[in-house]
């Protein structure tokens, strides 16, 4: 068995005055840097082999907090990084409703059909990130992986964790920063959900 623990990165600065970070390299916010210890803590104990990241700042520092306790290799992916927004990127959330309300709506409600104005589409986050999250799986067999990605990533992971395919991923709720999710996967590769969405250490 291969354990993989996925956790969204710590509040950033986009997270914060609520606009869309997609590609943009915003910074963490105080708040981030304390959830990081939060996450870091919770996972002291557990017997990490190593760690896998988006190469965007806000994931990097959440994955530098949590190797404090471990000094694992850290590898950078960029299959790992959000979706790019397109035109989107860094608009605050209220303009982006009243400017390209047809493409908010889908992405509040129709997800599996959304597309970003000059950024990807959703169909094209789920080929990305989900072959690997397969290749990191496979080069590490046996061992217990943590991926420090973002929210939009996460989801069509776990929607590939649940064995759906993109038309399901309205299903899968997104879980807040530093949400940790646990993936079991056989030798088959086959994915088994243990945990989704935990938060109790934030509280």
């Amino acid at each position: 068995m291969t354990k993989v623990i996925l956790i969204r990165h710590c509040q950033a600065e986009g997270n914060l005055k609520r606009f869309f970070q997609g590609k943009i390299d915003s910074d963490i916010t105080p708040l981030g840097e304390k959830q990081i210890g939060q996450t870091a803590r919770l996972l002291s104990n557990e017997p990490i082999d190593v760690i896998y990241v988006s190469s965007k700042r806000r994931a990097r520092k959440t994955a530098e907090g949590i190797n404090l306790y471990h000094e694992v290799p850290l590898i950078t992916d960029d299959r790992l990084v959000e979706i790019d927004a397109g035109e989107w990127e860094g608009v605050p959330l209220t303009d982006i409703e009243k400017r390209f309300p047809e493409q908010y709506a889908n992405w509040r409600h129709h997800p599996a059909v959304f597309e970003a104005p000059g950024g990807e589409t959703m169909v094209q986050v789920y080929e990305r990130v989900n072959p690997a999250l397969v290749s990191i799986v496979e080069a590490n067999k046996g061992k217990t992986v943590c991926i420090i990605s973002h929210g939009c990533a996460i989801k069509n992971m776990m929607c590939f964790a649940h064995g759906w395919g993109i038309e399901q991923i309205g299903n899968v709720e997104i879980g807040p920063n530093m949400s940790v999710n646990v993936i079991e996967f056989d030798d088959e590769l086959r994915p088994h959900i243990l945990i989704e969405g935990y938060t109790d250490h934030l509280q």
